[in-house]
């Protein structure tokens, strides 16, 4: 597992509970505006994964869970292991994802290893390989949004607005678009350390902007703004 480094506890990754999070390396996607560019590309397995399980095992009675985000972690083949693992502990998953590996997010959810997933959608289906550095990807994308509508899964769909891949009006389409779901989040994009040197000079839509196109949004789905 290439499992680079973890947070001990925090509640901002998973609100309303106390999470540790984990932070897996690899993704098959290029956004110009991802925030976390060093774990973009795969890295060597970090002698990091039993240390973080005798963490777990030591505090798992008063932990409520365990984040799992990266990178891409259902590009790693050691995914259901892990989840696995946690099982074991009795300590549930959050797992972070983009999406682009339904049939993963299937049989985790299906085997009941996660508790709650939030799904990244990038931007709407047209602009999609715009937003992901080029990937066509938003037919896998469509079918891991069927698969939580469709599940008994806690979930969230997450957008962060990037204004040189998402136009305000695209936000209630997308809204639209997964109506049913449990909840849109409006993720603030901030300028700054990104993987497209030129993503870090655009400048943000304001809070009022976000706050207003959510209002909008919430006519489809429950919708908050997050990061603003």
């Amino acid at each position: 597992m290439c499992l680079v480094t973890w947070m001990p506890t925090g509640m901002l990754d998973w609100p309303g509970r106390m999470a540790a999070t984990v932070f897996l390396a690899g993704c098959n996607l290029r956004c110009p505006f991802c925030h976390n560019p060093t774990l973009v590309h795969p890295a060597s397995p970090a002698p990091v994964y039993e240390s973080f399980l005798e963490y777990l095992r030591a505090r798992r009675t008063w932990l409520d869970g365990v984040v799992i985000t990266g990178g891409e972690p259902t590009t790693d083949t050691a995914l259901p292991a892990f989840l696995d693992d946690l099982s074991t502990l009795r300590i549930p998953a959050k797992l972070d994802t983009n999406g682009t590996r339904p049939q993963v997010v299937s049989s985790v959810v299906e085997a009941g290893l996660v508790a709650f997933v939030a799904l990244d959608v990038k931007a709407a289906p047209e602009r999609y390989a715009e937003a992901c550095g080029g990937a066509d990807v938003w037919p896998s994308v469509a079918e891991s949004i069927r698969i939580l509508l469709a599940r008994d899964v806690a979930h969230e769909f997450r957008t962060t607005v990037f204004p040189g891949a998402v136009d305000l009006e695209d936000l209630v389409d997308i809204a639209r678009s997964i109506s049913g779901g449990d909840r849109y989040v409006l993720q603030q994009y901030r300028p700054g350390k990104t993987l497209s040197p030129a993503a870090a000079s655009v400048k943000p839509y304001s809070r009022d902007q976000l706050f207003e196109i959510a209002e909008e949004c919430s006519a489809y789905i429950s919708t908050v703004v997050r990061g603003a």
